[in-house]
């Protein structure tokens, strides 16, 4: 083995960490460093124990989840003690989502886990939000400038070429995207006074689309126009200043309509205006990690500039923003019924506060904004993590709230042409059974037709004084829940990511302690050794 090898792993769901990866094995290579750059999946023990210096570039999946990519790897490190790992030199690239609670955590991880063993960093952890590309090619470059002198380099013949830092990046973007036509779309809760929820169909003909149950599709939403001219009218910005973008230099609206994300803040987003405008009252709300959080959950971009007003420039408040990011949309179909077409179940976000009304960027677009037989462009988001079990015999136990039960449409479906003697047990719950059950002819049609072997349903505000949520449905079930666990039945959770998806964690870990006669603490082990095992999967939002 030799040692004057930089190390450069890549664990990425989307691309985004291989891409960076293989940025610093080209300026590595550039500078006559020998280097190795492989994705975590393909990492040897061997290789892994003996290399000194290492660059790790790795996304953050979900709620602080690593990508399949990065799973053994993950798993690996700690697993054991490993005694034998010789100290390192390292340097972590964290790509995350600010949105995200866990905002980076697997880079954060595995940094630390290192440290445990006598790794030092070199360089300082850098995490990055979605705009990712700039921090990570300034981290290429300053790590291995950095890390050079360690290295016995092999002289090249640059031929006075400057080296192009230029990251190689999946293209599936709103320039090569499928415009797919609008075939269906239709509100699936009529009547109801508190939400929206609409069925969507697209034409995916001659699109190349190749997706599976459990995929995603993404949808590039501009922002409302009449949105961008409340936010230009209360800074007082020239709606035709120039502004320098990816695409070069547009009109400050035509920018904030197309490439920007205001629906949305984050913490970041809040700590960056804060550097700018020097408020008072906004820096002691920064301070108090709750309160900030409680804020980005209910306010926008529109709520922080009336909320914090401050004089600034156009070209400071666009450095604030985060690059506007597709909406997801869980498949709702299988493609075993129809190639050429594929459902999405969409929920509209929408609230009400004593200033205005409230509503997303997405859920603006499709309830309010496209019509049938228009166009919107699409792209295929798929999730590995989220597959029906490859052998057809394992039961399956679905979990979900709300537009959650998309993925499970598509599963059943799946599984009545596949495996019609198979075994599924669905969990839906909402608010109202008259305006909130969800597909409710076709899951009712599945229960007949013997698909569904067992249904389950919770809706919370049938009955005001006593509220039943689909974790009360586990728990009344919770002796044969376990039978299922034990005959290996794979338990998959879709729902909303900072209320459901927790108390389901907490409500299997309390049926298995119960069931299993074990004590907490063994119980959190077993289902965590399910989730390794990938007998509990979650797509959560």
């Amino acid at each position: 083995m030799n040692n004057n090898t930089l190390y450069i792993l890549h664990g990425s769901r989307t691309g985004n960490s291989k891409a960076v990866a293989e940025l610093a094995h080209a300026y590595a290579n550039y500078h006559g460093i020998p280097s190795i750059c492989e994705s975590m999946d393909d990492f040897s023990e061997e290789t892994f124990k003996n290399a000194k210096i290492m660059l790790i570039a790795v996304s953050t999946h979900g709620e602080g989840d690593p990508p399949v990519q990065a799973e053994a790897f993950y798993e690996y490190i700690h697993q054991a003690d490993h005694a034998d790992f010789s100290a390192k030199k390292i340097a972590v690239l964290a790509l995350g989502d600010s949105s995200y609670r866990h905002f980076c955590k697997t880079g954060m991880d595995i940094e630390k886990r290192l440290k445990e063993f006598g790794s030092t960093s070199f360089y300082p952890i850098v995490k990055c939000d979605i705009d990712f590309e700039e921090p990570s090619k300034q981290w290429v470059k300053d790590t291995i400038d950095k890390i050079k002198p360690e290295f016995e380099i092999q002289e090249k013949d640059k031929k006075n070429k400057e080296f192009v830092f230029e990251l190689k990046l999946d293209d599936q973007n709103k320039y090569n995207a499928y415009n797919a036509e609008i075939l269906e779309k239709k509100q699936l809760n009529q009547g109801s006074q508190e939400k929206r929820t609409y069925h969507l169909t697209l034409s995916l003909k001659n699109s190349d689309i190749d997706f599976m149950p459990g995929d995603s599709i993404g949808v590039y939403c501009p922002n409302s126009k009449l949105f961008v001219d409340q936010i230009i009218k209360t800074l007082g910005f020239d709606p035709t200043y120039p502004i320098e973008t990816e695409s070069g230099l547009v009109l400050l609206k035509e920018a904030l309509v197309r490439d920007y994300e205001l629906t949305m803040l984050t913490p970041v987003v809040v700590r960056k205006y804060a550097d700018i405008i020097k408020n008072r009252s906004l820096n002691t709300m920064l301070a108090d990690k709750e309160t900030l959080q409680a804020y980005v959950n209910e306010n926008d971009i529109l709520d922080l500039i009336t909320d914090f007003p401050a004089q600034i420039t156009p070209v400071e408040f666009v450095s604030i923003l985060r690059k506007l990011s597709p909406r997801l949309y869980s498949v709702a179909s299988s493609n075993i019924i129809s190639k050429d077409t594929v459902d999405l179940t969409v929920g509209i976000i929408e609230f009400d506060t004593p200033s205005r009304t409230h509503i997303g960027v997405g859920s603006s677009f499709i309830s309010e904004r496209i019509e049938l037989g228009e166009r919107i462009p699409v792209f295929l988001e798929p999730n590995e993590k989220f597959r029906l079990p490859g052998n057809s015999d394992i039961p399956i136990i679905m979990i979900s709230t709300g537009t959650g039960i998309a993925p499970f449409r598509a599963f059943l479906q799946e599984r009545k042409l596949k495996v019609p003697d198979s075994k599924n047990w669905l969990f839906f719950g909402d608010r109202y059974a008259k305006y909130d059950f969800l597909y409710q002819s076709d899951i009712e049609k599945f229960k007949q037709d013997g698909i569904l072997t067992r249904l389950d349903t919770a809706f919370s505000r049938d009955n005001q004084h006593k509220k039943k949520y689909i974790t009360h449905k586990m728990l009344d079930n919770k002796q044969e829940f376990f039978e299922w666990i034990q005959k290996g039945a794979v338990v998959y959770v879709c729902g909303n990511k900072r209320t459901m998806a927790e108390s389901v964690r907490k409500t299997m870990i309390e049926i298995i302690a119960s069931e299993g006669n074990m004590q907490e603490k063994n119980a959190v082990e077993y289902f965590h050794g399910m989730k390794s095992r990938n007998q509990y999967l979650e797509d959560i939002y």
